[in-house]
């Protein structure tokens, strides 16, 4: 991770600049939206809050990922790359969460995040989570509620966009049906057609070709 960001216990004495006394509170919204303050404020006891200057490369496609994420306030810009160049995908702005999947699966990361603008995040891994689920099971309840949510929608998400971009045959036949293959409807070079007529010693026959094609 490049620049690592200053980490900040929001208990402990040590309080960034612009924070008076405590840490800002956790947004109720998105996965957070089903939990009381009350439920906020322990859950925010459990992680870390960071402070991180645009630029910062918080999260690299590819690298091992195990933390669950917080936008408290800020922006992040997300990417991931194809055909080795990196691609937009989204943003993330304060109340959206980032690594849930992370969070109960560590694994690789599946995209790249980079700090836009100068954000506070907060964050936890699987041993943070497993710790306030002991202490806390109703606030712990409605946080895996609001992930299985979240979770939901992306993968209903995902679902429409691999339906709207499925690629439909150029033509399709009853069963059975055969059809002759020409120049004018195949876009094999005519090169194949001269060196199948040569190779059989020329003359005119009749050849059946069979194709299968597997998308």
């Amino acid at each position: 991770m490049e620049d690592s960001p200053e980490l900040v216990n929001p208990n402990s004495d040590a309080i960034p600049p612009g924070w008076e006394e405590l840490p800002p509170p956790l947004p109720p919204l998105g996965i957070l939206a089903g939990l009381s303050d009350r439920s906020l404020n322990n859950l925010a006891s459990f992680g870390r809050y960071d402070q991180v200057k645009p630029g910062v490369m918080l999260i690299k496609e590819g690298d091992p990922q195990d933390r669950f994420y917080v936008v408290v306030s800020g922006k992040l810009a997300i990417s991931a790359l194809a055909s080795g160049k990196e691609v937009p995908l989204s943003t993330a702005e304060a109340g959206e969460c980032l690594g849930e999947v992370s969070l109960l699966e560590p694994g690789t990361a599946s995209a790249s995040v980079r700090v836009v603008e100068k954000s506070v995040l907060w964050s936890m891994n699987l041993d943070d989570l497993r710790a306030y689920l002991a202490e806390h099971a109703g606030g712990g309840g409605a946080l895996l509620m609001g992930m299985a949510s979240c979770l939901s929608q992306r993968l209903r998400q995902a679902n429409q966009l691999i339906a709207q971009h499925r690629m439909a045959p150029v033509e399709t036949l009853p069963q059975g049906r055969e059809r002759a293959i020409t120049a004018e409807n195949t876009p094999v070079q005519i090169g194949f057609f001269d060196r199948l007529k040569k190779s059989m010693g020329g003359g005119e026959k009749k050849v059946k070709i069979s194709t299968e094609i597997k998308l």
